[in-house]
């Protein structure tokens, strides 16, 4: 068994200051050695297949570290993808021990207008986290509402691209690798799931990427949502800065009509809007042949990792930044946070110490992941560890702090992969609204009804459960009679101010 290294280095300490003491007198001996108490924090995070079985021993190496660097003991708390926002809402109401907690962008607006999300204390942005904030740079705008910021972004791809992960092994089965390989739009898609309709009757061609997002969302969507899609520019935000009723524009109903109609072809997993799995899982159990996601420069091989399944990928639209696309993924502290101290001193380790985010995105050197030989940054699995037996499978770098100084899995890329995401962060389309983030306290009475409305519509419409028909103009209608004109007005208020100020 290893030493425990933060105790040695301990028992080092204790006994060179009772050595000291010996040299110093009776005095000196009677004076106890301080060792002041680690603060505690506790980290919840969603897990994108299943809850790691070794996230003990994980805890413990990150603790081993932190309690040396800052004095700081994190409680790691993982959490399903399927229930992880209703789990982290229900600790906040009720108060539970939570300081630190990870989100999706399209989560994070609803959040600070609910009051969920701590602002960040500005003496600790420019102390504790100073230089993890200087990391950030200009991304650090994502977060920010009415000039507090309210999060850190995780620093990995910042752009988006509509796409889909396909299975290898089934495309080459049957001699459709080629085709899939020239995929770039829904309609060449939709031709793959035909032939597999007859060719493999037993699994459903497609389904969503999670519970939280649509087959429109993740393979459709050309418009920058400015946070909650309750007014959006279309066209990847080039065009004039005149924000629109998405669900109002022909596109959404051209869009909903052509999810429905494979929803009726049956290309789409069955009333996928309800159901508890989310799409890794199902992309893994091989019950689907495609599963609809956000890419980027690796995010086939990223997806091979984690499900054990050769992945093709393609991307249907082009690599767009917008501000919730720099807010993929938030770092926030909840309202109910008591000291952000050492939570802002584990934030800033997060985003500048490869120790720290190679044990949070990878876990134990030797027991969950060794180095290649012969490169700098690519690991692997040990000999006799594989995706479906490892202890801390959660391959998901862009889900925490810096991705850009931790390693990089063998398969995803070389040494040289995070250059590479550093070119295709910079070589993509920008919204012209990036950087804006709407302020919604002026009208958080309107957003808390049109989430309602939402929440009862969208998915089944966006998921091709609905007929477009009969409930989209259903859908139109209790929008605005939960007041989406309103808050579209107070957006471009918002937004014309901003423009007017860069």
């Amino acid at each position: 068994m290893k030493k425990n290294k933060y105790a040695s280095r301990l028992a080092a300490a204790v006994l060179a200051a009772s050595m000291l003491a010996g040299c110093g007198g009776k005095q000196a001996e009677e004076t106890p050695v301080a060792v002041s108490e680690p603060d505690k924090i506790t980290f919840a995070f969603f897990c994108n297949v299943l809850i790691p079985t070794d996230m003990d021993k994980v805890e413990a190496a990150l603790n081993e570290v932190t309690r040396e660097k800052i004095n700081v003991e994190v409680k790691l708390v993982p959490m399903s993808m399927s229930t992880y926002m209703q789990q982290i809402n229900l600790m906040i109401s009720g108060g539970e021990k939570l300081d630190l907690f990870n989100m999706f962008g399209s989560e994070f607006a609803v959040a600070v207008a609910q009051n969920k999300l701590a602002a960040m204390e500005p003496e600790l942005l420019s102390g504790e986290a100073k230089d993890a904030t200087e990391a950030l740079g200009d991304y650090i705008k994502g977060a920010t509402v009415n000039g507090s910021v309210y999060g850190f972004p995780v620093l990995k791809d910042m752009a988006n691209v509509r796409g889909v992960s396909m299975n290898k092994d089934i495309l080459e089965k049957h001699g459709l690798l080629e085709e899939a390989e020239k995929v770039k739009s829904p309609d060449e898609l939709a031709g793959l799931f035909d032939k597999l309709m007859t060719l493999e009757p037993d699994m459903v061609p497609v389904c969503a990427q999670n519970n939280g997002t649509s087959i429109m969302d993740s393979g459709f969507a050309t418009y920058d949502s400015l946070g909650d899609r309750f007014g959006v520019l279309m066209d990847y935000g080039q065009g004039e800065l005149k924000v629109e009723n998405l669900y109002e524009t022909q596109w959404y109903e051209d869009t909903v009509n052509y999810i429905h109609d494979w929803y009726e072809k049956g290309y789409i997993l069955k009333d996928s809007s309800v159901n508890p799995d989310t799409g890794m899982p199902l992309y893994k159990s091989g019950k689907v042949f495609a599963n609809m996601c956000d890419y980027h420069i690796a995010t086939a091989p990223v997806i091979e990792n984690m499900s054990g399944i050769p992945t093709q990928g393609a991307w249907l639209a082009d690599p767009l930044t917008t501000t919730t696309s720099m807010n993929g993924v938030v770092m926030a502290i909840p309202v109910t946070c008591k000291d952000q101290t050492p939570v802002m001193k584990f934030l800033n380790l997060m985003y500048t110490d490869p120790e720290v985010i190679n044990i949070i995105d990878w876990g134990v050197e030797g027991d969950h992941y060794v180095h290649v030989d012969g490169t700098k940054n690519i690991i692997t699995y040990p000999e006799g560890v594989t995706s479906d037996n490892t202890g801390y499978g959660m391959n998901c770098g862009w889900e925490f702090g810096n991705q850009l100084i931790s390693y990089v899995w063998e398969n995803t890329g070389e040494d040289d992969y995070y250059d590479k995401m550093a070119e295709f962060n910079n070589s993509s389309k920008k919204s012209k609204a990036c950087g804006f983030s709407f302020d919604s306290g002026a009208v958080k009475t309107e957003i808390a009804a049109l989430n309602n409305v939402t929440n009862e519509y969208r998915f089944g419409l966006e998921n091709g459960e609905m007929d477009p028909d009969v409930y989209l103009p259903k859908f139109r209608q209790a929008l605005k009679e939960a007041g989406i004109e309103k808050v579209i007005a107070e957006k471009q208020a918002q937004l014309d101010a901003w423009a007017a100020a860069q």
